[in-house]
């Protein structure tokens, strides 16, 4: 196997005088292809690929010439946006599907399109960009498409959904969406992916995306993966079908709501918060797993700062797949109309715990931890605040268990509550 150095180097060397490491074909080329380890597939199946309940106003069943120039006749871009070390023999991004490796989800067996780990030479990062033609894109739309790896592939294969409403292509732009990620089938049969658009546009473009961290020759994640049977339809149902996200402010906490109408599969929702465009997990909910019934969630997220917040929603099946949802407008936490010290939580605590505390105006704040002697212990504020909502961390690592007390003061306003340390 490719962990034994020697063995790749003599594996290498011998795809150089046998053309082994054609263009099409797998990394791990000493696995039998022959006809007995191929998908089985009903002659209806093979034919009629894709049944859709919505309205398709795209499809590609990839029965052209599929290499660059083929694709490109029939509208796509391609991108290798990734790194290369060594000879990549100038392999394609993307090409013709072999059905040598595998055959393809519709007749005939070549009638798909790959790409493989020859893209990164003998070492790199893949991300090959396939990029659908222009469309005019309805929020709502869905895009679906047949993907797999190799049978009893033992490289971890990475595809990514892409959406841009825009129209644009190149990688670089910057209102590119993931809608999602997954690993490439190796189970030796082909599985339909599902994404939907998050917004509407007039000439927006769908993405699909060979990404790998390490691929190439001699690299731990990448093989050969296949696409066929593209389509893009119109009220096509999804995994989890969101029918409302909606957003309320209460003083520093926003409290976000949403319903679904039906779930199949559903693991749960990570929630999502961004200030500054980047995003962070604040919280998890529990799915529904499969059901077909309404199912109502909701998600408070406390003690923020006066701010202009973000939030987004990442579906994830029990399989690892996931979905964004965005909410749709900003969240701004105001200013407090009134001075405010909350009692300290969790409490009693050890080692940590959060205080929190409200300005109405700009000003000179302090505050600080006391003993019960009233010496000072701990100063976590001391300076020039503007008004706003405010939580401080307290660490009370190197103090001795037993009650203390925190004071606030800034202007004429001074609070004091008290907290207890157990160790």
């Amino acid at each position: 196997m490719k962990s034994l150095s020697a063995l790749l180097i003599a594996v290498f060397c011998f795809g150089i005088f046998t053309g082994s490491f054609a263009k099409d074909d797998p990394k791990n080329t000493a696995k039998n292809f022959s006809s007995s380890s191929r998908q089985v597939v009903t002659q209806s199946d093979h034919n009629n690929p894709v049944s859709v309940t919505g309205v398709p106003y795209y499809f590609d069943n990839f029965n052209f010439t599929n290499d660059s120039v083929g694709l490109a006749s029939r509208g796509y871009t391609t991108y290798r946006n990734g790194t290369a070390s060594g000879n990549n023999s100038g392999a394609q991004t993307w090409f013709q599907g072999n059905e040598g490796v595998f055959p393809a989800f519709s007749s005939p067996d070549s009638s798909y399109v790959a790409s493989n780990y020859l893209s990164a030479g003998n070492l790199g990062n893949i991300d090959n960009w396939l990029v659908l033609p222009q469309l005019n894109v309805v929020s709502g739309d869905s895009l679906f498409f047949y993907s797999r790896s190799v049978e009893d592939n033992p490289f971890p294969d990475s595809i990514r959904v892409m959406y841009n409403p825009t129209g644009a292509t190149l990688p670089s732009d910057p209102n590119w969406v993931e809608l999602g990620r997954f690993l490439a089938t190796p189970s030796g049969s082909w599985e339909l992916r599902g994404f939907r658009a998050p917004s509407s546009g007039f000439t927006a473009t769908w993405a699909i995306r060979y990404a790998v961290v390490s691929g190439g020759l001699f690299g731990d994640n990448s093989n050969y993966i296949g696409i066929d049977d593209i389509v893009v339809s119109r009220d096509q149902p999804l995994p989890v079908e969101l029918t409302s996200f909606t957003s309320s402010v209460s003083g520093s906490s926003v409290t976000l709501n949403w319903s679904t109408s039906s779930e199949i599969n559903n693991s749960g929702f990570d929630v999502e918060r961004s200030s500054n465009g980047v995003w962070s997990k604040v919280g998890n909910v529990n799915g529904n797993g499969t059901t077909s019934s309404v199912s109502n969630y909701s998600f408070t997220d406390r003690g923020l700062a006066t701010g202009t917040y973000n939030y987004r929603l990442k579906q994830v099946d029990f399989n690892g797949n996931y979905e964004y949802f965005n909410l749709s407008s900003e969240v701004v936490i105001g200013v407090p109309s009134e001075f405010s010290l909350a009692q300290n939580y969790p409490n009693p605590f050890n080692p940590a715990t959060t205080i929190s505390f409200q300005l109405p105006v700009s000003g000179n704040t302090v505050l600080a931890v006391y003993d019960m002697n009233g010496k000072e212990v701990k100063s976590l504020v001391n300076g020039f605040r503007e008004a706003g909502y405010y939580s401080v961390s307290l660490n009370a690592s190197d103090l001795s268990s037993g009650v203390y007390f925190y004071s606030l003061r800034s202007g004429n306003f001074v609070q004091t509550k008290k907290l207890s340390l157990v160790k």
